[in-house]
């Protein structure tokens, strides 16, 4: 009896160690595959102004993070005759699935600045911009299609993200 007690505890540890085993295998292949540096490429930039946005997604202690890259256009009804802000914000209550993902940005007056602030440059002489915003959050969602997102938001129209780097 004592046999079979200590062989079905033995069997029973196995299982549960096997099975979490398995859970992070499974978790690092989501995180591996998801984790990377993606970017829209605004449709109206030109010689003078480049205004694409970044997601940069990445894991510290095992969880997902992300930093976003974008212009105060996200937080504006309407710009009309001034240049947009630059911000780099972290991606607060970030939620992705497998076929999803979903974040809020909060910024504030003081995250914008008068030059593109990219995962590539971060000029150090950049002051800030002068205008309020009107928004301090905003939700962001869309859809994950292999190396793409699509994200957009209430009042903003379908962004198309592009994978262009992948974290190791």
């Amino acid at each position: 009896m004592k046999y079979i007690f200590f062989f079905s505890f033995l069997f029973f540890f196995f299982i549960c160690y096997g099975q979490n085993d398995n859970d992070s295998i499974e978790e690092k292949n989501i995180h591996n595959s998801i984790t990377g540096l993606y970017e829209y490429v605004y449709e109206y930039n030109t010689e003078d102004l480049i205004e694409n946005h970044y997601i940069n997604l990445f894991t510290l202690d095992g969880i997902i993070l992300g930093i976003y890259y974008g212009t105060s256009d996200d937080f504006d009804n309407a710009r009309e005759g001034y240049m947009p802000g630059f911000f780099k914000s972290y991606m607060h209550n970030l939620k992705i699935t497998d076929s999803s993902i979903y974040f809020t940005l909060t910024v504030f007056p003081s995250d914008f600045y008068k030059k593109a602030i990219t995962p590539y440059k971060s000029p150090k002489k950049n002051k800030n911009w002068n205008k309020q915003i009107l928004y301090a959050e905003k939700e962001y969602f869309g859809e994950i299609l292999h190396d793409k997102f699509v994200i957009s938001s209430n009042d903003i129209k379908k962004r198309i993200f592009i994978k262009r780097k992948r974290h190791q």
